[in-house]
């Protein structure tokens, strides 16, 4: 054998050499690889309602939180230490809900009053102290003792409840104060006793707002303070000091006086669609005063604060993209909710382990998490593809950023970043910023365009994704207070990521024209209309969309009427600044095809057939910067029609075919 080999020509051996080579090259290419997608960042938080015009009120101690956060105070940041008086019982029910822990509809543990707590009872009684009779020998639940605490602010029982669980007064200061720097509350300094009767324990409004809202995030003490009226054994029947329970919604906390020192003092919250909102207010001048204030205080908030949506349910906060699958939307599996109340520092973070994980929302002291995941993943290109890619694609496509747990921060200033890419055509540019909107499935081509999908006379969906479509859409009054100016043939829903730059638009039209705003007249349709050419079937409006609102501002007119138009500073404005936040004019009258008193012409070229001056539709910035521009249009505004059709994205306007 060995001869055999040896009378071969030696360049047999080199051939043989080289393809063994290559074989063992392709074996680790198509096997050894595995190359993870990249997670490209594409979510943006929306604007929050920023809580503002909370006035002084003749004194300068108070603060407001939402969830424990502060977001409003006085003017030396509700930072100054004054005597608590009774409210620092809060401290004491958190330290014995920590010691000595039970559960709702649960009495806790007995105590056993002694001599020395009978004592402490007549010596409150004798130097005017707040208090709840006691007698020697008597039993007395833990539930029971912190009702004597919190409702009629029982000095007595609150110092017996300290000794009670943690062996003197002292100890118990220890172990409060240890808490309260645990939880970042520093500010606060508990003094010789545990019901707030001494000057020596001190707080400051900003301390006490985030006390409150710990109270309330515990489900025993919340349902005390929240108690109006109690039966304890011995004392009998006992009332809650704080008598503003139940106005504006206020479900505690606690009340406090101990003379002209502390000044009146007064906890309140109320409960906002989840979320804690606290007020403390210090060093008012009579009780009536604290109760009043406090009470302005909450309803200017509550007239202030309102819900908004971090994150929709379905809707693309990010995607993966990688070459062998090109951009895969990640949607979020659940809708989020976060109470808007100020100009926030805000991140959020996308963090994948395969086709599912979180989106890590952090806004100002609160964090939050959404289920995210993508629509499909494919860790590793198939056999085909590398096969075809061998010579290179390793060193072409991979990145610094190639992980699927790589975590890419977004902040509100991030809006403007996209990965667009360089080189290659049109076309291919604007198809990297495409991301799909809607999951739901439709004969129209152009729906995989997103933001630009196309619904016309000749591009059609049918009812079902109509009625789909629906649920996709956020309120715009719930989530930004802009409202419908009548029932006129439609709702005030829109797209998620539209609705935010519709706010946008509105408060920088506000700003230019203070005390104005724009009132939607129709929104997302779920079905045409049979008026004539400025109206459309059911299956052909733009209204459909869900992108896509009637505008106007009721100081000029209330009907949607070209004739008027002069008269409208609202409409002008949209048309010359509606651009910069994504939007359209769908229909200018310079590609209305003709007179109105003629057929509806949607035809090749890229006419739509009306003229609406008051009909906006939302594209994206980039796509909405070049229509307006008239990009492919000589500088002119152009149709969105001819826009697709420009970019190469729509081959056919007439018998609705796509590239």
């Amino acid at each position: 054998m060995l001869k055999i080999i040896e009378d071969r020509p030696a360049w047999l051996l080199v051939i043989a050499l080289v393809v063994f080579g290559f074989l063992a090259f392709l074996v680790i290419s198509l096997v050894g690889q595995n190359t993870d997608l990249k997670v490209l960042a594409s979510y943006e938080l929306p604007d929050l309602v920023e809580v503002s015009g909370l006035s002084e009120l003749g004194y300068d101690y108070y603060a407001v939180a939402v969830d424990g956060t502060v977001v409003a105070t006085d003017g030396f940041g509700g930072l100054t230490a004054r005597p608590t008086a009774s409210t620092a019982k809060m401290i004491l029910g958190l330290a014995i809900m920590r010691a000595k822990p039970f559960s709702l509809g649960e009495r806790g543990e007995s105590l056993k009053i002694s001599t020395e707590d009978y004592e402490r009872y007549i010596w409150y009684v004798n130097n005017g102290g707040s208090n709840t009779a006691v007698e020697v020998d008597e039993e007395i639940s833990e539930y029971d003792a912190l009702m004597s605490v919190f409702l009629p602010s029982s000095n007595n029982m609150a110092d017996t409840l300290a000794v009670w669980a943690f062996g003197s007064l002292e100890d118990y200061r220890d172990y409060a104060t240890e808490m309260l720097h645990e939880w970042g509350i520093k500010n606060t300094t508990i003094g010789e006793d545990a019901s707030g009767f001494s000057y020596t324990t001190v707080s400051t409004a900003s301390d006490l707002v985030r006390i409150g809202q710990k109270v309330l995030e515990d489900p025993v003490l919340s349902e005390i303070v929240r108690t109006e009226e109690y039966e304890v054994p011995v004392a009998g029947a006992i009332r809650n000091t704080n008598l503003l329970l139940g106005e504006s919604g206020i479900v505690g906390v606690k009340t406090g006086y101990i003379g002209d020192a502390s000044g009146y003092c007064l906890i309140t919250g109320y409960l906002y669609d989840g979320h804690i909102v606290t007020v403390a207010l210090m060093g008012a001048e009579n009780r009536g005063m604290s109760f009043n204030d406090s009470l302005t205080i909450i309803n200017m908030a509550q007239d202030i604060l309102q819900n908004t949506v971090l994150v929709q349910e379905g809707q693309v906060v990010g995607y993966y993209d990688s070459w062998w699958t090109g951009k895969v939307p990640i949607r979020a599996s659940t809708r989020l909710d976060g109470l808007g109340w100020k100009e926030a520092e805000s991140k959020a973070v996308l963090d994948m382990d395969g086709a599912k994980g979180l989106l890590r929302i952090k806004l100002n002291a609160r964090e939050y998490e959404v289920p995210i995941e993508a629509e499909s993943y494919v860790a590793q290109p198939s056999f085909l593809e590398r096969l075809t890619h061998i010579f290179g694609w390793q060193s072409e496509h991979k990145t610094e950023n190639d992980s699927t747990s790589g975590q890419l921060d977004v902040t509100q200033n991030d809006a403007e970043e996209k990965d667009s890419g360089t080189g290659g055509s049109e076309k291919d540019n604007i198809l990297d910023e495409i991301v799909s909107i809607t999951n739901i499935p439709s004969d129209n081509c152009t729906i995989k365009y997103g933001y630009l999908m196309l619904i016309n006379p000749n591009f059609t969906v049918d009812t079902d994704f109509i009625d789909a479509r629906r649920n996709e859409l956020v309120s715009l009054y719930d989530n930004y207070g802009i409202v419908e100016g009548n029932q006129y043939n439609g709702d005030n829903l829109l797209d998620a990521e539209a609705a935010k730059h519709l706010n946008e638009m509105n408060n920088a039209y506000a700003a230019e024209y203070p005390g104005h705003a724009f009132e939607t007249r129709s929104c997302y349709r779920a079905r045409g209309t049979t008026c004539g050419r400025m109206c459309a079937a059911t299956g052909t409006s733009d209204h459909h969309t869900g992108l896509t609102c009637d505008l106007l501002d009721p100081d000029y007119g209330t009907s949607l009427d070209t004739d008027t138009y002069e008269q409208h500073i609202d409409w002008q404005w949209l048309y010359a600044n509606s651009y910069k936040y994504g939007f359209i004019d769908r229909f200018p009258e310079a590609w209305a095809g003709g007179l109105m008193s003629e057929p509806l012409n949607v035809d090749e070229n890229g006419s739509t057939g009306l003229f609406e001056t008051w009909h906006y539709r939302y594209v994206g910035v980039k796509a909405a910067t070049e229509i307006a521009n008239g990009k492919y249009n000589n500088g002119n505004y152009d149709s969105l029609e001819h826009y697709l059709k420009a970019l190469g994205l729509v081959r056919d306007l007439k018998n609705a075919e796509c590239e």
